[in-house]
């Protein structure tokens, strides 16, 4: 197989539970962050189809998350593993707050376009910087950290749209939740910023002449300042064929490449959903601008539930019996959302969604932290890759087929990612490894 790439060095003990606690804040806000934009699609949608856009036009929003969230995801990946998760993180969260800033103020379409793959390139790197970071701190109960994480995730996702929906009908532009949350980043990075000077060890102090430096690798000599330029060069290439290298070498699995399409049908299905369901039921049902938006807060308080659910039991049951368990949980409740034509069953659709989807992308990460142990960083890059290319293809067919059809139609075609998850899943739970008691 393929080199793969050096894993960071675990957190120290000590360290550990200050950077899980850090992960956890910053998934919550993470999940603030993430409901954003659906939460104000209406209003997107209402101000540029002013303009003469269409429906599948604005849908292009989907594409641009996630070209820049597989460029921050590849980026990432390697990023935490060579250079340390906590660095990674503080530098993204302040990154994060200035580009939604400037998303907040553009009012050209394709600088709003651009300006949100800006926001998915350093929100990818943030997401995959902080999965790292809790998995490498955690090495002994992964799924459990992991659905934690997840969970704390959709706590801040199922808050956040009742806050919006409130401040929104209320008639504040939308422009300034999305500069206000960048605010929020702004904190969060000052904060991490501190934690990782607080935990990282002083620099040593320099060797005399003749001695070793303490810590140091012998081999490793200084680099000649003539020879820096063909250090760096050399440094980049070798580090993109230790991406690709790693990452190809990791697809050829076919127990890893089942995790690819896992983490793949997980966000397209409840992309294709959260993405439209605002917009859906305040045209279709006529609800207000708040009810359309709790739905999506109906949504996560599933999630959330099901999170927990599965950070209690999948060590138990083992990663492959409990994502076999939420695919089969979502092939028998997900035709209540694609058949529901009023809002009462499609609200109780909306929540068993929510509950079967909630542990697929965090138990998934934990199945490939185990297949690949000390590469954490690169699993989760190519991982939130799929997760990204899910938020890409199925919201933007759904706006398609919801302009050719219905949003009944669209959703039915989704249904068939429910179908291939489920032959995935008992794949997976065939193939995986009893582990001792």
């Amino acid at each position: 197989m393929a080199k793969l790439n050096r894993a960071a060095p675990a957190a120290p003990a000590a360290a550990a539970l200050p950077v899980t606690a850090l992960g956890l804040t910053g998934y919550f806000f993470i999940g603030t962050a993430a409901v954003l934009i659906p939460s104000v699609m209406p209003f997107i949608t209402d101000e540029y189809m002013a303009t003469g856009l269409t429906l599948t036009a604005i849908g292009l929003i989907f594409p641009a998350r996630a070209v820049g969230g597989i460029l921050g995801n590849l980026l990432a990946g390697v990023a935490s593993d060579r250079l340390g998760y906590s660095k990674l993180v503080w530098i993204a969260a302040l990154a994060l707050a200035a580009s939604m800033v400037l998303v907040a103020g553009a009012g050209l379409w394709l600088l709003f376009l651009a300006g949100f793959a800006l926001i998915s390139i350093v929100q990818a790197s943030l997401t995959t910087g902080i999965n790292a970071m809790v998995a490498d701190a955690n090495r002994d109960s992964r799924a459990r950290a992991l659905n934690v994480l997840h969970g704390v995730y959709a706590v801040g996702a199922t808050i956040s749209p009742l806050v919006f929906g409130i401040v929104l009908e209320q008639g504040v532009p939308w422009r300034w939740t999305v500069a206000a949350t960048g605010l929020i980043w702004l904190a969060y990075g000052a904060g991490s910023l501190l934690l990782y000077r607080s935990i990282t060890p002083p620099p040593q102090p320099a060797a005399a002449p003749g001695e070793d430096e303490p810590g140091r690798d012998p081999q490793q000599e200084k680099t000649p300042q003539s020879e820096a330029g063909t250090s760096f060069f050399s440094s980049t290439w070798d580090t993109l064929r230790d991406i690709l290298g790693s990452n190809w070498g990791m697809l050829r699995n076919a127990g890893f490449l089942s995790l690819f399409l896992i983490a793949f049908i997980y966000n397209g299905v409840a992309f294709s959903l959260l993405g439209w369901v605002a917009l859906f039921m305040q045209e279709s049902a006529g609800l207000s601008t708040f009810s359309s938006i709790s739905m999506i807060s109906v949504f996560y308080v599933a999630l959330t539930a099901g999170r927990f659910i599965c950070a209690a039991y999948a060590e138990r049951l083992g990663y492959g019996l409990t994502l076999l368990i939420l695919a089969a949980g979502l092939v028998l409740t997900y035709p209540l959302v694609v058949f529901s034509t009023t809002a009462a069953p499609l609200v109780i659709g909306i929540f068993l969604t929510g509950l079967t989807l909630s542990g697929l992308f965090p138990t998934a990460l934990a199945y490939g932290s185990r297949l690949y142990p000390q590469h954490s960083g690169s699993v989760t890059g190519v991982l939130n890759v799929a997760m990204t290319i899910g938020t890409m293809l199925p919201p933007l067919w759904t706006a398609v087929f919801s302009d050719l059809w219905s949003f009944q139609t669209a959703l039915g075609i989704n249904y068939s990612m429910a179908l291939l998850l489920l032959a995935v899943c008992l794949y997976l739970a065939r193939v995986e490894p009893r582990r001792p008691n």
